[in-house]
């Protein structure tokens, strides 16, 4: 048996011997390699798109600084590729939205606005009877006024601007501000030639939708209205002084059929504004002014008559009448305008007051004084403050720290409080155009920049020759701004 055993080892050592020197052969080695398992082949997916993103970000910054240097174009000079994002131009135009819509390059060299203003009035009267000489007050409403404008810069420092106002009865649009003018002139700052408001007294410089009342006070009877003339304004001390002079040709409404009458005189006006007292940013401040016009009127009839600060009351104030007549001989020679401003802002509240007075020379009488004054006070129930604009010396637009809105996140807009007493004398020897005196009351809700709800309630008591008594009226306004 031990015998049989040892062929079979024998003949299974020598299977093994061959099998271990096939095995070891470089050759066999050199032809089956052992392939790489799934985790390597991961791993090497994941270096080459590392490689292929490093290279890709070197492209991309190298694209951006040719950009930048050269426009449209790569640093050779070649048109970008098709997924390259052009590059916008100096000359380039964008449309946005700022409280009206405005076109604008890049460079900011050309602008236009186009704006618009809508103001919709109700008033109800109630009438002593003693006055209705003056002629019956009924309940109405209108829109006081319908306009369309269009401002802007051209070439960096020319401006220009034209207003036009559909409101009335004429069925025609008025001009109002059209004008062209030249900004960043040595000595004189910007010139302005035009139609446009003379520079004379605090409320009639301010926007008129941004008055605190309805209608300017009594005494902004005496304040010329727009003209047509040139104007050399500038500010000075960091916008702690302004300054304004200009000539004008008294047309009243423009263009009109009585524009080159010789009637129609010249007149030279000027404005000097300061600010000894401004701290952050305009919630706290102290304004001074005065301003002065002469005029020439070239023989025109002491007109000056003024409504009871409603515009759709009758007029019951008038100087074409003297001594309960009215003599179109009396006329006058010059006129000389004064007006002297305040304004106190404390936070929330504005304090405001004029005094003007006119200096007569007529060809009846000797020279005679007509003046009135007005003060009033606004609080904003809400916080806000009654923003200043230090280049021109006025007040500007009502910003409501949350715009009015009930869906999202909620808002009520601004609320002010706002009162005022105003008086104005037109009578001095033979001229009798009578004494008014008025109190209104105010409330203002601003749902957001552009669009306002007032509530007035004047209470005016009226002395003429021909009637002495009061008036009540409550007026309403709808007005969108922009």
């Amino acid at each position: 048996m031990r015998g049989a055993e040892r062929p079979g080892c024998v003949f299974l050592a020598n299977c093994l011997l061959g099998l271990a020197l096939v095995l070891s052969s470089p050759r066999l080695h050199a032809e089956a390699p052992c392939r790489p398992t799934g985790e390597q082949q991961l791993l090497e997916a994941v270096t080459r798109l590392e490689k292929r993103v490093a290279e890709l970000e070197r492209e991309l910054g190298r694209l951006t600084a040719a950009g930048a240097t050269e426009g449209n174009t790569h640093a050779n000079g070649e048109a970008p590729g098709p997924g390259a994002q052009p590059q916008a131009g100096p000359e380039d135009l964008r449309v946005f939205w700022r409280r009206g819509l405005r076109f604008e390059t890049q460079d900011k060299r050309f602008e236009l606005k186009v704006g618009g203003r809508l103001q919709c009035d109700w008033a109800f009267f109630d009438q002593d009877e003693r006055i209705k000489a003056a002629g019956d007050e009924d309940d109405g409403a209108e829109f006081r006024r319908a306009r369309i404008n269009f401002e802007g810069r051209i070439y960096d420092n020319v401006l220009f601007r034209t207003e036009y106002d559909f409101a009335g009865n004429s069925g025609e649009a008025k001009f109002k501000d059209v004008y062209v003018a030249v900004t960043g002139l040595p000595l004189v700052g910007t010139l302005k030639v035009g139609h446009f408001r003379e520079p004379f007294g605090l409320e009639r410089s301010t926007g008129i939708s941004d008055h605190t009342f309805m209608e300017l006070p009594l005494p902004a009877v005496f304040a010329p209205n727009r003209n047509l003339g040139v104007m050399a304004h500038d500010h000075a001390l960091k916008e702690r002084l302004t300054w304004a002079v200009g000539a004008f040709k008294d047309v009243d409404d423009f263009p009109s059929d009585d524009d080159s009458d010789e009637d129609q005189g010249f007149a030279v006006t000027g404005r000097l504004t300061g600010l000894p007292w401004y701290e952050q940013d305009g919630r706290r401040l102290l304004h001074l002014g005065i301003a002065y016009s002469h005029r020439n009127p070239d023989g025109a009839v002491i007109g000056w008559r003024v409504r009871p600060e409603a515009h759709l009351a009758n007029y019951y104030l008038n100087t074409e009448s003297f001594e309960g007549y009215r003599f179109l001989e009396a006329r006058m020679d010059d006129v000389d305008l004064w007006d002297a401003e305040a304004a106190f802002i404390y936070g929330p509240w504005l304090v405001q007051g004029e005094y003007a007075r006119a200096d007569v020379e007529t060809t009846f009488s000797r020279t005679r004084h007509l003046d009135g004054y007005y003060v009033q006070t606004s609080c904003f129930l809400t916080g806000e403050h009654r923003p200043y604009k230090t280049a021109h010396g006025v007040f500007g637009r009502v910003v409501p720290k949350r715009d009015f809105s009930l869906q999202g996140e909620r808002g009520w807009g601004a609320w002010e409080l706002a009162l005022r007493y105003s008086c104005l004398d037109l009578e001095d020897g033979p001229i009798r155009g009578g004494e008014e005196r008025n109190y209104t009351a105010g409330l203002n809700w601003y749902l957001n920049p552009s669009t306002r709800l007032m509530l007035n309630y004047v209470r005016a008591t009226i002395d003429h020759g021909f009637y002495k008594g009061d008036l009540d009226v409550l007026q309403t306004r709808f007005q969108v701004d922009f």
